[in-house]
């Protein structure tokens, strides 16, 4: 059986374990459809290694479709609701994909992207089955019996992609060191009982909210946050007692903006740990959450790659502002210089951190892969794919894409762009590019910000330099 979630529905048969603001699951219903879940999935008879797709907003019946491929075994792909159904047939067809869960926001780009790679099974999470040949996730599941699942397979590795820098997404396993049973990768994360519940901030495909689903396997109560508001999480925490939470620095920067009587109005000192992540944060809206909350925040510094790299508490943040911490025992940090060549402490250069594992980083399809990053929002965006979309826009005739920083996305996209033609409206020009890249490209990559110039600046090789670049934003 699901056999933490059973343990907790016999020592609090009350007590919620997954509710949403609008849908809720007792610990002994969450046991039931999981194992229902596992069920209606084995049906499916999936080949060997095909995986799952998840293509959906944050919910409680989002977390239920996690959970039944977590329980199974099963691969999950854990793509952004945000992508276009180019984006995604793309996806699903790299990640050998045999079935994708969808709901009614994403449901038409779904279908349409699961017809173009010939997936048969599309489910819709909130839903009804309807002519497009979606089914309906719940009744499906709910036709299985409650049967204990086999929780001696072996625990599957999510699968979350991250574009590239070919132009092209490419699919990261997350966690890499998984080598064991489900049974043990639930026990080894089991959480004391009174220990309170989770706050699910972030949207499920990103790797840490996506990680913090082990919070509820593990027997901790977890409130699914369906959409962000700053005001909205005070009261959330407030009406539930949340004592942690996950947060990236524009979720800080939009809480500070709240004035301080509105923040005043709500008791959130029942929280007692909050994770930062995502992206580096301004050292003034750092110390504002510290001054705010107390020193409960950890930074945890690291990648969808790698998972967490360096951790630094509160105290320590305090006595070193702007540091990341030290490295967890399986990483050593280096830095470098443009020559890759190690340079003495107190200089700057590019930092490198060596997996001391042996596992490395896992890609699907890909091994060999880097990438260059930009981070807005938490959001990993590559300027690579940007670009491409850029070059087959006819109004652009050479473009490169940099991150620049800002106060509230930590990072946001900015576009270099030769047009085509000289003199050309630079309004005009920045409706029409926009509105290609919106045609073909998630929201999120779409460039914030745009300059218009002769040429770029290339070597003899036609290789951008982006140095110069960034230079030109110091």
């Amino acid at each position: 059986m699901t056999h933490v979630l059973r343990e907790r529905a016999l020592s609090a048969p009350a007590e919620v374990a997954l509710p949403d603001g609008d849908t809720s699951y007792s610990w002994g219903e969450l046991a039931d459809v999981c194992e229902q879940a596992v069920q209606a999935l084995a049906s499916l008879h999936l080949a060997a290694g095909q995986r799952v797709a998840v293509i959906a907003r944050n919910a409680a019946p989002t977390a239920v479709v996690y959970l039944m491929a977590r329980f199974s075994g099963v691969q999950i792909v854990a793509a952004s609701f945000h992508l276009t159904a180019k984006e995604m047939s793309y996806i699903l067809n790299d990640s050998n994909v045999g079935a994708v869960f969808c709901d009614e926001t994403t449901r038409a780009n779904v279908v349409a992207a699961a017809r173009e790679v010939d997936i048969a099974h599309v489910f819709t999470i909130d839903g009804d089955a309807g002519s497009d040949g979606a089914q309906a996730f719940l009744p499906w599941v709910q036709s299985f019996p409650i049967v204990e699942p086999d929780l001696s397979v072996m625990a599957a590795p999510n699968v979350l992609y991250t574009s590239g820098t070919t132009g092209f997404p490419k699919g990261v396993m997350n966690p890499q060191l998984l080598t064991c049973s489900v049974r043990k990768h639930v026990d080894d994360y089991r959480e004391p009982a009174d220990i309170g519940p989770y706050l699910m901030m972030g949207p499920m495909y990103h790797a840490g909210p996506l990680g913090a689903l082990r919070r509820l396997t593990g027997g901790r109560p977890m409130f699914v946050l369906k959409q962000f508001s700053p005001e909205g999480v005070l009261q959330v925490i407030q009406d539930h007692g949340i004592t942690g939470t996950t947060m990236v620095p524009t979720h800080f920067a939009k809480l500070l903006e709240l004035p301080a009587d509105v923040r005043a109005r709500y008791n959130i000192s029942s929280l007692k740990f909050l994770d930062h992540t995502g992206s580096s944060c301004p050292i003034a809206v750092k110390e504002g959450m510290i001054n705010w909350v107390g020193p409960i925040l950890v930074d945890r510094y690291g990648g969808t790659e790698a998972g967490t790299v360096c951790t630094i508490t509160s105290p320590e943040w305090l006595q070193y502002k702007g540091s990341a911490g030290k490295c967890l025992p399986r990483f050593t940090a280096h830095v470098v210089d443009d020559n890759d060549v190690e340079v003495p402490v107190g200089q700057v250069g590019r930092l490198y951190v060596i997996d001391h594992s042996g596992e490395g980083v896992k890609y699907v399809n890909a091994p060999g892969r880097t990438a260059d990053t930009v981070v807005s929002g938490g959001v990993n965006l590559y300027p690579a794919e940007i670009e491409r979309v850029l070059f087959d826009c006819a109004l652009v005739r050479d473009a490169a894409v940099i991150g620049v920083a800002d106060d509230v996305m930590g990072e946001v996209l900015f576009a270099y762009v030769v047009p085509e033609s000289a003199g050309a409206n630079e309004e005009e020009l920045i409706a029409g590019i926009t509105a290609h890249c919106r045609e073909v490209m998630a929201g999120p990559k779409v460039p914030r910000r745009f300059a218009f110039v002769e040429e770029l600046p290339r070597n003899a090789m036609g290789k951008l330099d982006r140095k110069i670049l960034r230079e030109n934003h110091k």
